[in-house]
């Protein structure tokens, strides 16, 4: 009897809740945006929808089709930029008509919703004293962590664009030449124009759709328009560049504290000259960071190589041991790495496996010292 009044009472529940999403729509068209209603809006508060620091296209871009969505559903939401943009998302802002969005450097005591990551080192300052009422994004889950329930929504796409575009297709939002410019620059830009390792279906999907609605004829033309602006590095400091898309590692997530920055080139001589750049700029940028390894990816667009570059205490070893060795002071790789597929997979397990062999020589050396000490005693 008591199981009986359970079902019934797990049904009520279910149509009360069915009852509540479908207000004024139909289930199918909200696809229970009631979600949303629990969370601590606040009344009349403003929660601002930011991507990761050294922020790209697809952090720039996905906090501001994502904010756009939320407003369209009836939340006030804006969208905010962890740092400077960099001149491909300039250049993507200025073809689709939109300003950039004011720099927000402290959630301390905000409402935040993030994308593009949910690692609070690479977040802005604050972020752990923020209320995080969503997380939308295409990595690993981070070290955010929240008191109450959130909205989380991470998917193995080839950009947190592509997730947002599924939630524009699942809550029934129209997709404007905008919002669909900036969606489609940011799969193209995250996916090497979806020849990444990265690209799924989902993402194949969402560029056929986004496509005719952009107003972009020319992809290929564009495409390299994009690269262009993302290479033009004229004008910049080493600083500059090195941090122009850069992000932070932690113990937790790699094995040590590392930092990662991918910089672009379109020749073999500007490779060159940036390799050199960035090698001497990264001691200040261990320092600065606080990083025990920093890494520099130099990414040639138009030839297709990785050269990786290293600085730090066992920096060489580990990108050796992940990479392949060299005798020359970088290691060259077929193909434009995904610093999220690619590398830090790679660095990840091979600082896993350098640590275990560490512990078993450490292990052997201790028994062998005991054995030694034991074998003296019954000597004397």
């Amino acid at each position: 009897m008591r199981k009986v009044l359970y079902m019934l009472d797990l049904a009520l529940a279910a149509i009360l809740l069915l009852s509540s999403c479908s207000d004024n729509e139909s289930v199918e068209a909200g696809k229970f945006k009631c979600v949303f209603d629990a969370l601590d809006w606040g009344n009349g508060t403003t929660t601002y929808v930011i991507g990761h620091k050294s922020p790209d296209t697809d952090a720039v871009c996905s906090a501001i089709t994502y904010a756009y969505l939320m407003k369209a559903l009836g939340y006030q939401c804006e969208a905010r930029v962890a740092g400077k943009l960099n001149n491909e998302t300039k250049m993507v802002l200025e073809r689709f008509g939109i300003e950039v969005p004011e720099v927000m450097d402290n959630a301390d005591g905000e409402r935040m919703i993030m994308t593009d990551h949910s690692e609070l080192l690479q977040a802005i300052e604050g972020m752990d004293k923020a209320r995080i009422l969503q997380i939308i994004d295409h990595h690993a889950l981070g070290s955010a962590v929240t008191s109450a329930p959130l909205y989380c929504r991470i998917m193995p796409v080839g950009s947190t664009c592509s997730v947002v575009y599924t939630s524009f297709k699942d809550y029934g939002v129209t997709i404007g030449k905008d919002m669909a410019g900036l969606m489609l620059s940011a799969l193209l830009s995250d996916t090497n124009n979806m020849t990444s390792t990265t690209t799924t279906d989902v993402d194949r999907m969402m560029y056929a759709e986004l496509l005719p609605l952009s107003g972009i004829t020319d992809t290929e033309s564009y495409y390299r328009e994009m690269s262009d602006s993302l290479a033009s590095y004229s004008g910049m400091t080493d600083e500059e560049i090195f941090f122009s898309d850069y992000k932070d590692y932690g113990t937790e997530s790699v094995g040590k504290d590392i930092g990662v920055a991918v910089v672009n080139s379109l020749d073999e001589a500007a490779q060159a000259s940036l390799r050199n750049r960035m090698a001497k700029f990264m001691p200040t940028a261990l320092e600065k960071r606080k990083r025990e390894m920093v890494f520099a990816m130099i990414i040639n667009k138009t030839d297709n190589y990785t050269d990786i570059i290293y600085y730090g205490d066992g920096a060489k070893e580990t990108a050796e041991k992940a990479f392949g060795t060299s005798d020359k002071d970088y290691i060259r790789c077929e193909g434009q790495l995904s610093r999220k597929n690619d590398f830090i997979p790679a660095i990840s397990k091979a600082l896993t496996e350098m640590t275990n062999t560490l512990d078993i020589e450490e292990s052997s050396s201790l028994a062998s010292a005991t054995k030694s000490g034991i074998v003296g005693e019954l000597t004397d």
